[in-house]
C-alpha cells in the first residue's frame, strides 16, 4: 500500500525535527530510515487503510526512523518496548478493521 504523499512529507519533516537535523543534511539518508521504518510498521500492523491513517502510525515510523539514525554507529539493538506496545495496539486495529471490511 502506498503512504499518500502528504502523509509521508510530514512524517519526513517530523523525523528532521525529531532528530534536529536540518532539512537538506542527511536527506536521503533519512528517507531511507523511514521508508523502512514505514515496511517493517505495516508489515508488522498490516495495511489496512484504518492503520495508514492512524496517529499511531505516523508517530511509530518517525520514532522507528530516529531509532534507526541514533543507532547507526552501533550494534543494532531491539526495538524498545515503548515502540513495541504502540505497534502491538495498532496492529490490533488493523486486524480488526480488516475483519469488519469483510
Amino acid at each position: 500500500m502506498n503512504i499518500p504523499d502528504d502523509i509521508y512529507k510530514a512524517m519526513n519533516e517530523m523525523l528532521h525535527d525529531s532528530l534536529r537535523v536540518p532539512i537538506g543534511v542527511d536527506d536521503s539518508l533519512l528517507n531511507q530510515y523511514l521508508k523502512a521504518s514505514v515496511s517493517y510498521v505495516l508489515a508488522y500492523t498490516g495495511t489496512a487503510d484504518t492503520v495508514i491513517n492512524d496517529d499511531r502510525f505516523i508517530f511509530l515510523c518517525v520514532e522507528m526512523g530516529s531509532f534507526l539514525y541514533e543507532s547507526r554507529t552501533t550494534q543494532v539493538k531491539d526495538i524498545p518496548a515503548p515502540l513495541k506496545m504502540v505497534m502491538d495496539q495498532l496492529a490490533l486495529n488493523g486486524f480488526n478493521s480488516v475483519k469488519q471490511e469483510v
